[in-house]
């Protein structure tokens, strides 16, 4: 993994996913957080991808969170009392416990649409659309 930001590669995989979802889909709907969620673990069952958590949410240039750009530190400090953050809490530790069953229709790439249209979506139809997400099976 490389990863300039340290304070990622200490955290449980859980906590890590939750600042994932925290920072891809705060503002989505509690079916987005989880749908973000579900791509981490669609990804950790292909065999294109790493076979651990982290290793698959800390690959370089795949989630663009925690690209040190774009990455926002303030939090790895927020609240778990703050209710966006019990909220991805909540989609974070049901993903990966495998309590929520949604696949996001199998997707392993989504994007925002709040950016323009990336290079790998082109000529691919999204397999799901939630919130401002949508979701592609590559």
């Amino acid at each position: 993994m490389d990863t300039p930001i340290p304070d990622l590669l200490v955290m449980d995989d859980i906590d890590l996913l939750t600042v994932l979802v925290i920072l891809e889909a705060e503002a989505e709907p509690l079916l987005g957080k989880i749908a973000v969620a579900c791509v981490v673990r669609n990804r950790l069952n292909d065999k294109r991808w790493p076979d651990r958590w982290k290793e698959v949410m800390l690959q370089p240039k795949q989630f663009s969170c925690f690209l040190p750009e774009y990455f926002r530190p303030e939090v790895l400090t927020r609240s778990h009392q703050d209710p966006y953050w019990r909220e991805c809490h909540f989609a974070a530790f049901g993903v990966y416990n495998k309590y929520i069953r949604s696949e996001a229709n199998h997707a392993n790439h989504y994007y925002s649409t709040d950016i323009p249209e990336p290079y790998w979506a082109k000529g691919h139809e999204p397999v799901l659309e939630i919130g401002k997400h949508r979701f592609y099976k590559l």
